[in-house]
């Protein structure tokens, strides 16, 4: 499974249902993602290696599955995934042993 459905399968899980899947559905208004269902999307994107600061992310773009997932794309660019950090630190690890640096 790749990291985009794995947040699918933890969105629908933090709000209960698959039916927050669907293309457009209002996850806020539906009332399908409350603030409980919000903490545990976050801590589950946590355990992901996507870290969002809920208090610098507006409650707005956690609106649709679509804008959760770009948040989650926007923060694996920035950051990357720890697989991705990892193999990034271990290849400065291997340059500084070349070089001395």
């Amino acid at each position: 499974m790749n990291l985009e459905e794995r947040v699918r399968e933890l969105i629908a899980d933090s709000c209960g249902t698959r039916e927050a899947l669907e293309p457009g559905v209002d996850l806020l208004a539906g009332e399908l993602l409350d603030s409980l269902g919000l903490i545990q999307l976050l801590e589950g994107l946590e355990d992901l290696g996507i870290e969002l600061q809920s208090t610098q992310v507006p409650r707005s773009a956690f609106r649709t599955v679509e804008s959760i997932l770009a948040l989650c794309r926007e923060a694996v660019d920035t950051e990357g995934t720890p697989e991705m950090r990892n193999s990034h630190e271990a290849a400065d690890r291997d340059t500084q042993a070349h070089t001395g640096v």
